[in-house]
């Protein structure tokens, strides 16, 4: 009898767990992703995109939650604010976008491998590869289906996290510039003002174009580093000038005086990370941020 009524308990708790779902975008939920811009032909540039959860509205009967996209630079790092809504509904594990008073599956969190739900907006079928959990960092797990590739023969894999979504943009079949490679991995994600995914590089970093940095005495610099900073001087910061480049901690990792309108930092025995480069004039400073991949 004990033994039937531990099996009944352990039935009941499988159920009521598949049963829970995680409340997807709770109003003041954060998203912050990478977005890539284009310097010349390469897309070297780093931007931000920012999704938030603004508020719950009623749509045709339908509850949901309006979601605001921020940019603050185009997709050739000139300063160019823009805004977007959309409003997604969630039912269980299922969440659905609402656009003109109709329902379209984005997500299918209730997935497990070898299964695929249809995305009918966007003309695709997303097939879940595997599954494993990932540690928040507020200790509690969710689970993560790597996905793709699908139908339109998309090769790249994307990671769908439960309750969040897609680790590259919010809305994951959509590709606000036309091409999916402009988009970049998650950074951070907010809910209730706590952090609960956060990485090396800060929640809203980004960098602006060469003509921006033009105005502040630099023409040439990589924000993306590999191995090697190049940085380019214009006229207005010509005579000597005191480098330093620090870590996200504000430790000094680099310092130099130079007279040169160009130089080269070897950069390839620091580890990966988000930097300040600072440069000082007897007349004029600047700072610019730069990532070491």
């Amino acid at each position: 009898m004990k033994k039937t009524i531990i099996t009944l308990w352990l039935f009941l708790l499988t159920i009521i767990g598949k049963a829970q779902a995680f409340e997807f975008a709770p109003v003041g939920a954060e998203w912050y992703y990478t977005r890539y811009y284009r310097v010349g032909y390469n897309l070297t540039g780093i931007a931000c995109d920012k999704f938030t959860s603004l508020r719950s509205v009623e749509i045709n009967g339908v509850e949901c939650k309006e979601i605001e996209l921020y940019r603050h630079l185009n997709q050739y790092g000139t300063v160019e604010p823009y805004t977007e809504v959309r409003y997604i509904h969630q039912e269980g594990d299922r969440i659905y976008e609402v656009e003109d008073g109709e329902m379209y599956l984005l997500y299918d969190f209730s997935k497990e491998p070898g299964e695929y739900w249809v995305v009918p907006k966007y003309n695709d079928t997303i097939r879940v590869g595997s599954v494993s959990y990932m540690t928040l960092d507020d200790g509690t797990t969710r689970k993560v289906m790597e996905t793709g590739p699908t139908v339109n023969y998309d090769l790249h894999f994307y990671y769908v996290i439960e309750g969040i979504g897609m680790d590259e943009s919010l809305f994951p079949f959509y590709y606000l510039d036309g091409n999916p490679w402009l988009e970049g991995p998650l950074r951070c994600y907010f809910e209730d003002g706590a952090q609960l995914i956060s990485s090396e590089t800060e929640c809203d970093y980004e960098v602006l174009s060469v003509d921006e940095l033009e105005v502040n005495g630099i023409t040439v610099i990589n924000t993306v580093v590999e191995d090697i900073l190049h940085v380019e001087f214009s006229e207005a910061m010509s005579g000597m000038k005191k480098i330093q480049i620090l870590d996200i901690t504000g430790r000094t990792v680099y310092s130099s005086d130079i007279t040169d309108k160009r130089t080269e930092i070897y950069f390839n025995d620091n580890p990966s990370g988000v930097y300040l480069f600072h440069v000082k004039t007897d007349s004029r400073e600047y700072n610019v941020k730069f990532i070491k991949i």
